[in-house]
């Protein structure tokens, strides 16, 4: 764990007013993340994942069946009660694919929680809105992958919590529509 257990209950409320949570395939294999709200009250987002090969094992958390969840693959389209999913190509820009559905399945908001290169994607897209980066003033760097970098942002507010820093950013660019409460 990075983030101190205040930061983590932030994230957690993030969470809970969302409607939609993503991640990649790396990042649950590494993570087995739950993606879930437990660390504060309120809604559990329904968790997305990109599993391109269907190679996530059912073991993992994500598919515990007590959240909805959608898997983007290349391989099949089926509907469960609580896993489904969705096909999507491997030769056509994963972005456009994943908002497409999302829009098909009237998903209104997302976090992209991770990894790296997913929240890449999306940043080198243009498709965010608002970036919330947590840094920790007690975690010394160490080897791994590089942080995404945002582009045509704006820092809108900081703030610290406990040991960590908070920064939120948003986006200058037009291809994202604002949020009417400004966001």
């Amino acid at each position: 764990m990075i983030s101190n257990e205040f930061t983590n209950r932030l994230v957690h409320q993030w969470r809970g007013i969302e409607a939609a949570i993503l991640v990649g395939t790396n990042t649950t294999l590494k993570d087995n993340p739950a993606l879930t709200t437990r660390l504060y009250p309120g809604k559990n987002p329904m968790r997305l994942v990109i599993d391109m090969d269907l190679k996530l094992p059912p073991s993992l958390q994500l598919f515990d069946g007590t959240v909805k969840t959608i898997v983007f693959n290349s391989k099949k389209q089926a509907a469960g009660e609580m896993v489904s999913f969705y096909q999507i190509s491997k030769t056509e820009k994963i972005v456009p694919q994943i908002l497409n559905a999302l829009y098909s399945l009237q998903v209104q908001s997302v976090i992209i929680e991770g990894g790296a290169t997913l929240l890449q994607s999306f940043i080198d897209a243009g498709i965010w809105d608002e970036a919330r980066i947590i840094e920790s003033n007690t975690v010394q760097a160490a080897a791994g992958l590089a942080a995404p970098i945002l582009k045509d942002q704006q820092l809108v507010e900081s703030f610290s919590l406990a040991n960590d820093t908070i920064f939120i950013y948003q986006n200058n660019s037009a291809k994202t529509p604002r949020r009417s409460d400004g966001s």
